[in-house]
Formats: C-alpha cells, sequence, structure tokens
C-alpha cells in the first residue's frame, strides 16, 4: 500500500480537458452490445468501471477496441455459460443483472471489494416479480435468462437510480415491454434520463410521466448515429473547478458541452456560481475566474438528484463565511464507501466544522476561513473521496497524506498526472 502526500500548489497551466462522462460511457457501451448493426464509441472514460462493462458485455458482443475508438455490437453466437467479474462498477452490476435476465444462458455476476456489501435485494425482488430466474449465493448473482413475458413491477426510488435502469434496459429483451413504477422519493432521477436518452439514441421507445416508466417490449437496438462521441464528465470537472476557486487561479476546462451534460452534474456550476465562484461559459469549455474569488457564501441545498456533486461542493462550502447544509443525500451511504462518513473526515483534516445525520441524509458544514491540513485521511478507496482529499489538501496550509487512495483508477486514472501538469505537488510513498 501507497501513501500520497500532498505539498501544496504551485500554478503552471492554465487549461486543462475535463474526462470523458463515466455514466455516459458505461450507457452508451451497454447499449451498443446491444445493437445489432456496429456502433463506434470515441473518447471513452477509461477507468475501471469501463472495463467492467467490457467484461460484461463480451459473452453477447463483438468488440474491437484501437486506442480510444471503440466498434461494438450484439454478437451472432453468444456464449450461453457466462462468468462475469464485474470489479466495483455498481452500475454494470445491477444493470447486467436485469439485461442478461433477458438473455439466453446461465450468467454469473461477481463483485468485488466494497460493492459485495451494497444492496441488490429491491431489484432482485422486482426482477422475480417479472418471473425473472435470479438468486444470489454470499455476494455472486446467479442469472438463469431466457425471453420473458415482462409486466408490471413497483420499485423503490430512494436507494438506486441503477435499479431502474437495470429494469428500462431489460424491457426491449421482453415480449410485452416492462411497466416501472417507481415509489417515491425518488433519488438522481436526472440519471434514469440519461438511461433514457440513451435507448432513444438506440430507437428504443420509452414512455414516462412522473413516476411511471414504460418500455415496451420486442424491440431492437438500432443506432441512431453509427458513432458517438462521449462528452466530458461535469461531476469530474467539478473538481478542477473547486480547485481554482480554493487556490486562486484562472483555470480554462475544456471538452464541456452543456447540451449533452447529464443535468445533475452540470447544476454544479449554478451552485458554485451561487457560493461566489465566477464561471465564464463557452461552447465546449469553462473558465473559472479562481483570482477574482473574494468571500464565499454558504448555501442550504437539497442534492438528492445529485449525489456526485456533493464532495466538490463540500469542500466550496467548507471555506464559505457561515453554516451551510446539503439535505437529501442518505443514499451515499450506499457507495464505494459510506460518503456521508467519508466527506465528514476529509473536512475535519481540513479544519472545517461538520456534523452528519445519517439517517436524514444530512450534512451540516461550518466554513473557516483558512483551510489548515497536517493530517491524514483515509479515502477507504473510494475514487470520489480520494479526489476531495486531494483537491482540499492542495488548497491547505499544511501537507496531507492521504491513504487508500488507490481506487481512484475506478473513474480516472491520471488524476494525479492531470493534477501535477496544472501544478499539483504531490509524492507517492511506497510501504517497504
Amino acid at each position: 500500500m501507497s501513501k500520497l502526500v500532498i505539498n501544496g500548489f504551485r500554478a503552471q497551466e492554465g487549461t486543462i480537458e475535463a474526462p470523458p462522462s463515466k455514466a455516459l460511457t458505461l450507457r452508451y457501451l451497454l447499449a451498443s452490445a446491444l445493437s445489432r448493426t456496429w456502433v463506434s464509441l470515441r473518447k471513452l472514460n477509461w477507468g475501471d468501471d469501463t472495463w467492467s462493462m467490457i467484461r460484461g458485455v463480451k459473452p453477447i458482443s463483438e468488440v474491437e477496441i484501437k486506442e480510444d475508438h471503440v466498434r461494438i455490437r450484439r454478437g451472432i453466437a453468444t456464449e450461453r455459460f457466462r462468468v462475469i467479474d464485474v470489479g466495483e462498477s455498481g452500475f454494470t452490476f445491477r444493470v447486467l443483472t436485469g439485461v442478461y435476465s433477458g438473455i439466453d444462458g446461465v450468467t454469473l455476476l461477481m463483485p468485488r471489494g466494497s460493492l459485495i456489501d451494497r444492496p441488490m435485494d429491491e431489484l432482485l425482488n422486482a426482477l422475480k416479480n417479472l418471473n425473472a430466474k435470479v438468486d444470489r449465493l454470499g455476494s455472486v448473482i446467479r442469472v438463469v435468462g431466457g425471453r420473458l413475458v415482462g409486466g408490471y413491477v413497483m420499485i423503490n426510488g430512494s436507494i438506486s437510480s441503477q435499479y431502474i435502469s437495470a429494469l428500462l434496459y431489460l424491457a426491449p429483451l421482453t415480449e410485452g415491454g416492462i411497466e416501472v413504477n417507481i415509489k417515491p422519493p425518488i433519488r438522481s432521477r436526472p440519471y434514469i434520463d440519461a438511461t433514457i436518452n440513451v435507448l432513444r439514441d438506440f430507437s428504443i421507445s420509452v414512455e414516462r410521466s412522473e413516476d411511471m416508466i414504460y418500455v415496451s417490449g420486442s424491440q431492437e437496438f438500432r443506432a441512431v448515429n453509427e458513432e458517438f462521441v462521449i462528452p466530458g464528465d461535469y461531476s469530474l470537472a467539478a473538481y478542477y473547478i473547486a480547485l481554482s476557486a480554493l487556490v486562486g487561479v484562472d483555470l480554462r476546462v475544456t471538452n464541456l458541452s452543456k447540451s449533452k451534460a447529464i443535468e445533475s452534474e452540470y447544476v454544479f456550476i449554478k451552485y458554485a456560481r451561487e457560493v461566489g465562484v465566477e464561471v465564464e461559459e463557452y461552447e465546449d469549455s469553462v473558465m473559472v475566474k479562481g483570482s477574482s474569488v473574494k468571500e464565499l457564501k454558504p448555501l442550504s441545498i437539497n442534492l438528492g438528484d445529485s449525489p456526485d456533486i456533493v464532495m466538490p461542493l463540500a469542500l466550496l462550502l467548507a471555506r464559505a463565511h457561515g453554516k451551510s447544509r446539503i439535505l437529501g443525500v442518505s443514499h451515499l451511504v450506499y457507495k464505494e464507501s459510506n460518503r456521508l462518513r467519508g466527506v465528514a473526515n476529509v473536512l475535519k483534516c481540513l479544519g472545517a466544522g461538520v456534523s452528519i445525520d445519517e439517517a436524514n441524509g444530512v450534512i451540516e458544514i461550518e466554513g473557516v476561513n483558512e483551510i489548515r491540513g497536517g493530517c491524514e485521511i483515509d479515502a477507504l478507496n473510494d475514487h470520489r473521496i480520494v479526489m476531495m482529499g486531494v483537491i482540499g489538501a492542495l488548497s491547505a496550509r499544511e501537507s496531507v497524506t492521504i491513504i487508500n487512495w488507490e481506487g481512484i483508477s475506478k473513474s480516472w486514472p491520471t488524476f494525479i498526472w492531470d493534477l501535477e501538469r496544472l501544478g499539483a505537488e504531490v509524492r507517492i510513498l511506497n510501504s517497504p
């Protein structure tokens, strides 16, 4: 095990490219793997989760990879017995549980790390109500797939939007389709919208009302374009925006397009402005005027639909003058780690006041004038807690050590190198 030692920031470059969207990479890969015609995907996010999805669809698809370019389609002859290592990708694990329920053959889905303990019962019960043959032995899910009739299913919307995505990808493979009734409160609703948008890009008919979604059965995945370019990820770019504001340097972040963004990630721009960060938007980039930041203002905000921007926004609120509240994020306890506790631990290390209410999903933050540091953060191998800890540490008065940071490869393998190019002073200490 190695440690990251963060010794501050000395600006070197003022332009950086945002990583491609992880959420859209996974969704387009899966839809393409179900398409009978070749689909080209460019500028994918090459984190661990992407490789989990590629492993997940290879038994039913043909995949060609060249540099950052992927060609993929549904295979002519598919394997009927599949053992799939889904790594720690929750989206891959849950959605493939749904998809393979509608495909002939036996599939064993094997999770790793923190994913072993993340909830699945709600999805498994919903699939069983559709007469899918799914069961669980320890952490391994066994799916005995076949043509399903489809039908009506009710599912809790407060735990994970990935359950709903699993049912939506399965529905076209059934005879009669699936009508999904989502019991409120519905968390991460824009990620359900992202799934629907990708399905429509593959000619899948989807009907949607407030809490009800219907996808008809016996539909073929047919891409409306021969090629898709994965857009930049606003939830990852948010860490660059936070860095600019916290260290007081101007930074242009490229590869960002508002028209292609997932709304719950793009909304970080709005909240950053409300806090007091000046952000200028252009066609394919944003300009963050970190040098213009004077005093940051507190916020009280519900982020139930935007769990992935809680961490960078909390960093800004740690420097706000006054008390802030982040509400509606009880589902953060079900992520790669208990992120409510992870956020609290990072903020305490940096010197901010913080309290959490896990049952009600509330984080209260008392801002400070200066980030202190001089401590150690256990990032629990959670990629977003790693990012939060590193960005916060770059603005700290004293050095910060981060352990269990290797999980950053889940969504941003080049994170440390990218920051070093901007001016981050980082050392990696390997254990003897």
